[in-house]
């Protein structure tokens, strides 16, 4: 593609200048445009324009330019070295003069018209795809004379000025993918009587009039209109996930703010105007839906989530809402062409027949059965992959806004590469499908002037637009038997897939998701089936899972963050009512007044969760069916087996236990026992009371033993006479008797 600034390792046969060998550069070269794009006999010269930037901090003078071409490449190595500037130079023009002088940091437009045949030419005599080389040189104030910067692209002759074009034995049939793709965007989807929240409000721009998706689309719907011989060569490949958020757009939508807050957004006009724009583009043509949010399928399926693999195949019912087409469900353009054999596996059970993958990622280089009896396997054409695309083979292809600049030199490379596939490199048989980059960045007349080149091409008979290839044409009877392929996922590939840890966090949630689902069911008065509540929180969390995030794990953790905060707000709509004060239980199995609110639009099944408490037992209420936007009172029936307080912190969850509103601390005063408790104390007061009256006969019968053994005593006394001094015992009390005061009647 275009190689801009990419000076160290070109072959170049001229004398080049010490800075352009050692790398240095210090101008940016971009090319916008080059007229015309494809050379048919007719033009006698070719214009080049562009935009140059001085990128120093120095003024540079007398800034020059020429051209210099190479040979056409006759093999598909010879064509990639020239797409990557790295095609040696055989002839060159004189420089011509461009600008006196270009401050720091300053751009300027330039033009250069160089003849195609005659005196200082480029001396092209025969048809081919030639690489062109823009050299510029200039004089950075107080240094040395040196290239400055440089641009590298392909110039498709059909036929040399005065001869007519001569047409290849048949054309090159030719599939082009139109990726309707952009970044995540939609932090919180809008419900009734709440409007979508956007993460920035930067998309509005882009579905604005000069914005990169309004072109997109625009440069369609006038470059390959109904009726154009491109059209049934064009297949748009949309991100179900943007469609989802440009239509909450244009239905009013809010904006996230830094601190937290939200403002409403600016673009509901653009909005409506661009789906309006879609959906006359997309009609009576192919459509594709990429897997929601074009999620990282291969990555889900490692982590082992093939609920979310299938989930994320559900966006072509959006796309079909949208845009009021049927999209072909069973096709898969998978993140950069590549898959695995489990994740082709699982794919074939969920209806996937053909998968558009890279002929690197696949043992064949034709069409070609999956698995012995899986899914097809359609190879894109790389060439026109890596002539589309700067970044191809980078860990940005995916990730990163394709081409940034240059867009000129890609149609150029791109056109290039079409006319060597009809000619030189064509492949019997073959459709050569054209893959652009995921978030494709040609400004709308580069898209336009690339589909001027390609109708020119077909006109002249060089490609042919024709269909996606497809399972069900590619095994019709009659039609030659498919070889048997295996995939080979590179590790390259594996090495950015979005992180493990980031994928379990995503199935913890997603496994909630699913949880609330199962506990959910359809409520009579508000008739909503749960999937409209808990497909978008799905959606959310395949936002975590975005190929916008390969190699970025930072952006995949936050997007899963927000799918975990927007899931558990939903969650909290389902909660036990605050009680405040402190209940006070007047008896031992007093109730406890309990009241939970259900702020979803579905009738939820939930439990109450409340923790062993010494003291008290509650008895299980088992699954309660909450109404939708209802409530549901009722009494916890208690033991109470002390007297004191009770701090007890009851919960709500689903009947797996995903925990809905947050916990409830509720306060407990008894003043009473339960009667088991009762029982005991009656039974340890009759105890004491009968112990108590034992040991006081046990008492009493030892103070009359004791009387007894004294009045014994007195009597043995009398009979025997006083003692000297004639008193009574003392140690015998007056009154008392004993046995040996008694004698026989």
């Amino acid at each position: 593609m275009v190689a801009v600034l990419l000076i160290s390792g070109i072959p170049i046969t001229s004398a080049r200048t010490a800075s352009a060998q050692s790398g240095a550069s210090t101008a940016r070269l971009e090319v916008t445009e080059v007229t015309p794009s494809v050379v048919s006999g007719g033009a006698g010269e070719v214009a080049i324009s562009g935009r140059i930037t001085n990128t120093t901090s120095d003024p540079i003078n007398g800034i020059e330019a020429r051209v210099q071409r190479g040979y056409p490449p006759q093999a598909v190595t010879a064509a990639q070295e020239a797409l990557r500037g790295e095609a040696a130079t055989v002839n060159e023009t004189e420089f011509r003069p461009l600008l006196e002088t270009l401050a720091p940091g300053q751009q300027a437009p330039f033009e250069l018209r160089v003849p195609l045949t005659g005196p200082d030419s480029l001396e092209i005599t025969e048809p081919g795809a030639f690489p062109l080389l823009v050299n510029v040189n200039g004089q950075p104030e107080g240094g040395a004379r040196a290239r400055i910067g440089e641009a590298h692209f392909l110039l498709p002759v059909l036929a040399p000025p005065g001869a007519p074009p001569a047409k290849p034995p048949r054309p090159t049939p030719i599939s082009m993918l139109l990726p309707i793709v952009d970044y995540p965007r939609m932090q919180q989807e809008g419900t009734p009587g709440q409007r979508a929240v956007l993460a920035d409000d930067a998309l509005a721009a882009s579905l604005t009039p000069g914005g990169r998706l309004y072109d997109l689309v625009q440069s369609v719907v006038d470059g390959a209109g109904s009726g154009s011989p491109l059209g049934s060569g064009l297949c748009f490949a949309v991100d179900p996930d943007l469609l989802a958020t440009v239509q909450a757009m244009s239905r009013g939508y809010q904006v996230r703010q830094a601190d937290g807050g939200v403002r409403d957004g600016t673009g509901a006009a653009s909005a409506q105007l661009w789906l309006n724009k879609l959906r006359e583009a997309t009609e009576g043509r192919c459509v594709l839906a990429l897997p929601y949010a074009d999620s990282d399928v291969v990555a889900l399926e490692h982590a082992g989530l093939p609920d979310l693999v299938k989930g994320s195949l559900d966006g072509a019912g959006v796309v079909q809402q949208v845009l009021g087409v049927q999209p072909r469900r069973s096709v898969l353009w998978p993140i950069e062409g590549a898959a695995d054999d489990a994740t082709t596996r699982r794919l074939g059970e969920f209806g996937i027949d053909t998968m558009l993958v890279e002929p690197s990622a696949m043992s064949e280089d034709g069409p070609a059965r999956l698995n012995g009896d899986g899914p097809v396997a359609v190879p894109v054409d790389p060439l026109l992959s890596e002539a589309l695309d700067p970044r191809y083979g980078t860990p940005l292809e995916t990730t990163s806004m394709s081409p940034d600049g240059n867009g000129g030199a890609a149609v150029q490379n791109t056109l290039g590469a079409l006319a060597f596939r009809a000619t030189a490199g064509a492949r019997e048989g073959a459709t050569s499908v054209l893959a652009p980059p995921r978030r494709w960045n040609l400004g709308g007349d580069e898209l336009r002037s690339l589909l001027d080149g390609m109708r020119s091409l077909t006109e002249a008979g060089y490609v042919r637009p024709t269909g996606l290839p497809e399972a069900a044409a590619l095994t019709a009877p009659g039609a030659p038997p498919l070889p048997e392929a295996r995939l080979a996922y590179p590790p390259a590939n594996a090495a950015e897939e979005i992180p493990q840890p980031v994928l379990d966090r995503l199935a913890e949630q997603n496994y909630k998701v699913g949880d609330l689902y199962r506990s959910s069911q359809r409520d009579p008065a508000a008739d909503l089936d749960p999937a409209a509540l808990t497909t978008p929180l799905r959606n959310g969390l395949l936002r975590g899972a975005s190929s916008a995030w390969r190699d970025n794990p930072g952006a995949a953790r936050h997007w899963v963050r927000v799918a975990t905060d927007t899931l558990n707000g939903v969650l909290a709509r389902v909660r036990l009512d605050e009680f405040a004060g402190k209940i006070t239980l007047t008896a031992s199995n007093a109730p406890i007044p309990m009241t939970v609110t259900n702020d979803l639009p579905v009738t939820v099944s939930v439990r109450l969760r409340i923790p062993a408490t010494a003291g008290l037992e509650t008895r299980d209420l088992g699954v309660i069916r909450v109404p939708a936007q209802g409530r549901r009172h009722f009494r916890l029936e208690t033991e109470v087996h002390r007297a004191g307080q009770f701090t007890v912190d009851v919960g709500v969850t689903t009947e797996s236990g995903t925990e809905l509103g947050p916990a409830k601390r509720i306060q407990l005063q008894s003043y009473t026992y339960d009667p088991f408790t009762v029982g005991l104390t009656a039974i340890a007061s009759a105890l004491l009371v009968v112990l108590s009256a034992r040991r006081i006969l046990r008492r009493l019968r030892a103070r009359r033993e004791r009387l007894a053994a004294a009045a014994g005593n007195a009597g043995e006394q009398s009979s025997t006479g006083s003692d000297e001094s004639g008193a009574r015992p003392e140690s015998v009390p007056s009154g008392s008797t004993t046995e040996g005061d008694r004698g026989p009647s």
